[in-house]
This record gives structure tokens, C-alpha cells and sequence, in this order.
């Protein structure tokens, strides 16, 4: 199937990506972002800071890019398992007031599966954490007249204030000519991720995944046990998508074909992970490449 391609005359928004930005710190951006953050810090403390955010691994950092420059960044550390605290959170000013700090909180609590992220904050920017669902724990005297406050949002408090939509999808594939193939499906938004659709009333998320695959490349699958993951993102201002994954496998005799509203492709491994758009199916994809590389499972369908 071939798409329509777009109007030239008509001027393409710029994409604006979430993405990892812990092996990225170089990027333009960067510095001018964390400069007001942590001006109180010397050429070598802020060095070594970066360093460690780039080489430890309980230190996540992530932000939005456009145009291949940085314009949030967001850093926290993990002090257990499910729990973090938000180290540094900034937004460019020109991006401010549309509501990207919100969003970047989201993302970054729901990419690492949080149970709590919790901030020490300022008056100054008490009132942002409140309005997006942090609750504060206690309040201390800083000296110099800076009140602190320890906010904490956890994933209760955070899906209670959203709506909840849900999907759910595989990552599928088959064995042909002795290479492991993936099924990767283009939208016409031109984002390429893997085949899933929402879940109808009264499915379980495994047939709406057998479903959604057999509508969109006409394959019937069947789900490996042992392999399952959720993604969640902020949808709009005021939901929460849920993706539920299966990892599938198929007889590569089947006929696979592209539909409608989707171009579908099978790659080996690699190719996939580059024609993939978004961080987290990239490693939902490594994940179950790890998984079926592992013997966890026999092969042959």
C-alpha cells in the first residue's frame, strides 16, 4: 500500500520528541537549560554532575528535543526500586505555559514505572507541583528566610486525576529462512510503532491483540507466554493511554499483508529497531529480543 503523499506547499510542523537524553548531554540545549539550575555550582561540580548522571546507573535523565535541540530536561534518581526523586526539572521559556512541564513529568514517571517521585521545592514553584497532583509531605526552614517543602506524587494520586483509555498489541513475529522477523506498522501520522488497537467491550487484552494483529497485517497469532509489558502516556490534557503488549509468533506461510489505515512491513531485528519511532517500543522490542534469544521458550509454532 502506498500513502498520499504530503502537499509540499503546506509548511510541516516541527516534531517535538521525548526521548532519554542520559548518553545525550552534549546536546544543544543542555547547558543553557540547566545554567539557572545550578549556578551554584563551580566548572568542576557541574562536570562531575553530568558525569554521574552519564555513568551511574540509578540517574535518569529525560526531555522533549524539536529541531535537534533540547527544550526540557528533566533528571531524577532512583533511591529504590519504584521510587525517585526529581532532581532538576526545566522547561525553555519559550515553551513554558503550554503545559510541557505537565507532560514531561508524566512521561519521564511512567517511562521508569514509578510508584512515587518525590521534590524538595521552593515557594516559588510549590504551586506547580500541586496543580499536577504532588501532595506536600513536609515543610522546613532552609535558612536565609527559604521555606522548603517535600512534595511527593505517587501513581495513585496520578491516575486518579486522569481518564484511562486502553490498547493492546504484540510484538509479532515469525521464523523464515532461518532469520527471526518483526512486524512493524506505519500510521498515516507517518509514526511507525507495532500492531495495536483499543480494546472493545468485553475483550481481554490478549484477544484485542490477536485482533488488532489479524486487521492489520491479516495474520491469526498466537501469544508466547511468558512475555507481557505496559506502556503509558499522557494523552491530551487530561488522559492516560494504556498499551498492554504480548509478545506473538506466527507461521511465516501465513500471507501477510499491509491494510487501509496502516503500512505493514517484516524486518529482522535490527532494521526494526530503526524504523521504530518512539524510546519505549524500542525496548519493548529489545526486551522480547533478549527474551527469544534466551531458549525461554521452544520456537517452533
Amino acid at each position: 500500500m502506498s500513502f498520499q503523499q504530503p502537499d509540499r506547499g503546506v509548511q510541516q510542523r516541527p516534531k517535538t520528541a521525548f526521548m532519554s537524553l542520559k548518553n545525550k548531554l552534549e546536546m544543544p540545549g543542555v547547558s543553557a537549560l540547566l545554567a539557572p539550575c545550578t549556578r551554584h555550582l563551580d566548572k568542576n561540580q557541574y562536570g562531575r554532575m553530568l558525569t554521574g548522571w552519564h555513568s551511574m546507573r540509578q540517574y535518569y535523565v529525560y526531555g522533549f528535543t524539536r529541531m535537534g535541540t533540547v527544550i526540557a530536561i528533566m533528571a531524577v534518581e532512583e533511591q529504590s526500586a519504584g521510587k525517585g526523586r526529581l532532581l532538576v526539572m526545566a522547561v525553555d521559556p519559550r515553551f513554558r505555559q503550554r503545559g510541557m512541564g505537565r507532560r514531561l513529568l508524566v512521561e519521564t514517571f511512567c517511562s521508569l514505572q514509578l510508584e512515587s517521585l518525590w521534590v524538595d521545592t521552593g515557594e516559588d514553584t510549590l504551586g506547580f507541583y500541586q496543580h499536577n497532583l504532588f501532595e506536600v509531605s513536609a515543610s522546613r526552614d532552609a535558612g536565609g528566610g527559604l521555606l522548603l517543602h517535600t512534595c511527593v506524587l505517587t501513581r495513585e494520586a496520578l491516575y486518579a486525576g486522569y481518564a484511562h483509555e486502553y490498547s493492546s498489541g504484540a510484538v509479532l513475529f515469525c521464523e523464515k529462512d532461518g532469520q527471526r522477523l518483526y512486524a512493524v506498522v506505519t500510521e498515516l501520522s507517518g509514526n511507525t510503532g507495532l500492531p495495536k488497537g483499543h480494546v472493545e467491550q468485553g475483550e481481554s487484552n490478549e484477544e484485542a491483540a490477536l485482533r488488532e494483529i489479524y486487521e492489520e497485517t491479516g495474520i491469526r497469532a498466537e501469544i508466547v507466554p511468558g512475555f507481557e509489558g505496559e506502556l503509558v502516556y499522557p494523552q491530551g490534557r487530561g488522559m492516560l493511554k494504556h498499551f498492554y503488549y504480548f509478545l506473538a509468533r506466527f507461521d511465516a506461510a501465513q500471507r501477510f499483508y499491509t491494510g487501509d489505515v496502516v503500512d505493514a512491513e517484516l524486518l529482522p531485528y535490527d532494521q526494526a529497531m530503526k524504523k521504530l519511532s518512539f524510546m519505549d517500543v524500542r525496548q519493548l522490542l529489545r526486551r522480547a529480543e533478549v527474551f527469544l534469544s534466551s531458549g525461554a521458550f521452544t520456537q517452533n509454532p
